[in-house]
């Protein structure tokens, strides 16, 4: 049975005229009447008759109609759903985020997805890369953002932005000279207490290069995988650490804490956004890559932020 055949049916019938509804449909008189024809034998038993005024429903024909027309309405109603999916992605995206990743751009994310494309549902899990790399070969997550990946036949990266680093140090731990400083040499890292994340992890890894081109023997008094905790005890001046202003923002604003510049040479971590090789790429998954992408564009094009971001290209290592 050709659901389309019914339709037309349906038409000629309301319209109570062949002409009418083959106006209507945009189809010929003869070729309307051969599909009614077709119905008719398909069915063994006349739908239509016609009299003076026009064509009229005969009662099979108004059973058959009263059967069909709820199914006729949930195809339509199908049909007008999946365009509507079509113009309009949906779906459940789980994205891996670094936490100072997630503190700068987590919320920009929710709220533009929320605004844009609300049929999307976002799940945010955060963690440092090691994990997060975990979670994407495992397929806990549909896409993440990553610290220095390498590449790999399981993930797929492309360059991001590169995030400025800087040295955390309570503002009580410090010297009225040194507080005021808005840079510090790598060499000066030598000796002084530091917490850091333990060595799985990409900003460790960074931090570490940066010392060894400098020839300094970095003293980690605490190894912490944990952003906050690293936070509260560089605010509790029992170590210094290594974040973007970004991460301590709301503790700079109270003067509890100092952010220096690392200088000779710069530090600074490459941030990639990864998706797992062997996963299919659903539209929703690509929406939300194109989103997160913009944000991080227009961020990192505003010249509030032009000391802390750079947006990578593709050529880049």
């Amino acid at each position: 049975m050709d659901l389309k055949q019914v339709s037309n049916l349906i038409q000629i019938a309301e319209y109570g005229s062949f002409s009418k509804a083959a106006s209507v449909i945009g189809i010929g008189q003869p070729a309307l009447g051969r599909q009614v024809k077709k119905l008719e034998e398909e069915w063994g038993t006349p739908l239509l008759y016609r009299h003076g005024r026009g064509v009229s429903l005969t009662p099979d024909g108004e059973r058959l109609l009263e059967r069909l027309r709820p199914l006729l309405r949930q195809m339509e109603s199908a049909v007008l759903e999946l365009r509507d999916e079509r113009a309009s992605p949906s779906g459940i995206v789980t994205v891996g985020l670094p936490p100072t990743f997630c503190g700068m751009f987590g919320i920009r994310l929710v709220t533009a997805l929320h605004r844009d494309f609300p049929r999307i549902r976002l799940n945010v899990l955060t963690g440092y890369s090691g994990y997060i790399h975990e979670w994407l070969t495992d397929a806990r997550v549909d896409l993440a953002v990553l610290h220095d990946a390498r590449r790999s036949s399981q993930v797929i990266v492309d360059p991001l932005v590169t995030l400025g680093l800087s040295l955390i140090s309570a503002r009580t731990s410090l010297s009225p000279q040194a507080a005021s400083q808005e840079a510090i040499q790598v060499k000066e890292l030598q000796g002084i207490p530091l917490v850091l994340p333990t060595r799985n992890h990409g900003l460790r890894r960074t931090v570490e290069h940066a010392a060894e081109v400098a020839g300094v023997n970095l003293t980690v008094a605490y190894e912490v995988d944990t952003l906050d905790l690293m936070r509260e005890i560089a605010v509790a001046g029992l170590a210094h650490t290594v974040l973007s202003v970004s991460a301590v923002q709301r503790e700079m604003n109270a003067g509890v804490v100092v952010a220096r510049r690392i200088e000779n040479p710069t530090v600074h971590t490459k941030l990639l956004i990864a998706s797992a090789a062997n996963r299919p790429i659903t539209r929703a998954v690509k929406t939300v890559d194109k989103t997160l992408r913009n944000i991080v564009r227009e961020t990192a094009e505003d010249p509030a932020y032009s000391s802390v971001l750079r947006l990578l290209h593709d050529n880049e290592p």
